[in-house]
């Protein structure tokens, strides 16, 4: 990341090149979805294959599908808590099938009584299920784009892990590696969707120089739109100062929402628990970009434009200025404090739309919105947001 030098210097990252997108795609994030989408058809497998229900005891299932059973007893010490590494605890945090341990370790005790005719098994949801979902979900459309095939993962290889339990851990081992591969912390493919999301043309270009060649063809392929163009006459600077970001659920798009995913769902405690299983340590990945990227503002001396009114971190804010050519002419600042008053302000301005675009343009570039401003465009508006 740095001040909008020229990306070509990275040995590997074509970013010009369809080929080596489809290329990052197919080494990293169709392995993510296979191994995402292996999870999420263990638990369906289980279910259908050991018809669990609203009321299906262990009894149950000790005739169905006895090979399952340590999913939900492996691990339960004789005081009804889950061992350290217990298999039963894993299933619970990550399928969302489990029993009361405690129920079942006090009716093994009584005599007489056959503790697996009433101890019944439980099917919920999961945040770590969520997580796969929307891996899935997000990869399966970028496969799509460019046309591949997603992989069909057979029953076979379903009760292969249900015959070995420790395969569960090579896949959760596996969704965490590839996730950190694709994340903008590590993969230049998916930074590039970060600082496209929101950039007038003349920093995209500074930045990636290649894509003015065959921009065309090439913001086709990525999913790049016009969201912005100014109505000047200077057809120089009205390309460079044409603002793009992503279209809906294209290339650039989908990446970025799927590094969005990953950064969001790795710091839910739930998601953490599961990984903990693989890892003593799970890595705040955006809290670690941010704090790269405010290394970075510190470096090259970027601060919010100090000529638009004086903001305090006690405040949502939203400017809505009118455009005018290259101008800001006119326009209202509402804001609200944190503890819940408000107010807004008329502003009479003559500030230079192409210089504010300037002075914004390194925080565009980085990511902006994690830093509390977006900047959008709605007919002859101009709104710049505190969320």
């Amino acid at each position: 990341m740095s001040n909008m030098q020229s990306y070509d210097i990275i040995e590997g990252f074509e970013y010009w090149n369809p080929e080596a997108w489809k290329k990052f795609i197919k080494d990293y994030i169709i392995p993510l979805r296979n191994s995402a989408v292996t999870f999420l058809k263990l638990k369906d497998h289980i279910l259908k294959t050991a018809e669990i229900g609203d009321k299906t005891t262990l009894s149950e299932i000790e005739k169905r599908r006895g090979d399952i059973l340590p999913f939900l007893l492996g691990g339960i010490k004789e005081d009804g808590e889950y061992t350290d590494n217990s298999l039963a605890k894993l299933v619970k945090l990550a399928l969302g099938i489990y029993i009361n341990p405690k129920e079942w370790i006090n009716l093994e005790k009584e005599e007489g009584i056959k503790a697996f005719d009433y101890i019944y098994v439980k099917n919920e949801n999961t945040t770590f299920l969520e997580f796969l979902k929307k891996l899935d979900e997000i990869s399966s459309r970028i496969l799509n784009i460019i046309g591949e095939e997603p992989k069909d993962i057979q029953e076979t290889e379903i009760e292969e892990i249900i015959k070995k339990p420790e395969k569960m851990l090579e896949i959760i081992s596996g969704i965490y590696i590839k996730c950190l591969q694709v994340s903008a912390n590590h993969s230049y493919y998916t930074f590039f969707t970060i600082s496209t999301r929101t950039l007038p043309f003349k920093y995209m270009i500074a930045a990636y120089p290649k894509l003015q060649h065959n921009f065309d063809k090439l913001k086709e392929f990525l999913g790049l739109a016009k969201i912005f163009e100014p109505t000047i006459e200077e057809k120089i600077k009205k390309e460079e100062y044409t603002v793009w970001c992503h279209s809906e659920n294209g290339l650039c798009d989908s990446i970025y929402k799927l590094n969005y995913a990953i950064w969001d769902y790795f710091t839910k405690k739930d998601v953490k628990n599961v990984f903990y299983y693989i890892s003593a340590t799970i890595r705040d990945l955006q809290e670690e970009y941010i704090q790269k990227v405010k290394q970075k503002f510190k470096e090259i001396g970027w601060e919010f434009p100090k000529y638009l009114e004086a903001l305090t971190v006690h405040y949502t804010w939203k400017y809505v200025f009118t455009i005018s050519g290259p101008l800001l002419t006119e326009g209202v600042l509402s804001y609200r404090y944190a503890s819940g008053g408000g107010n807004f302000v008329e502003l009479k301005c003559s500030i230079s739309l192409l210089n504010l675009l300037d002075d914004l343009s390194p925080a565009l570039f980085l990511g902006s919105y994690l830093f509390d401003f977006e900047l959008k465009f709605s007919d002859n508006r101009l709104v710049i947001e505190r969320r």
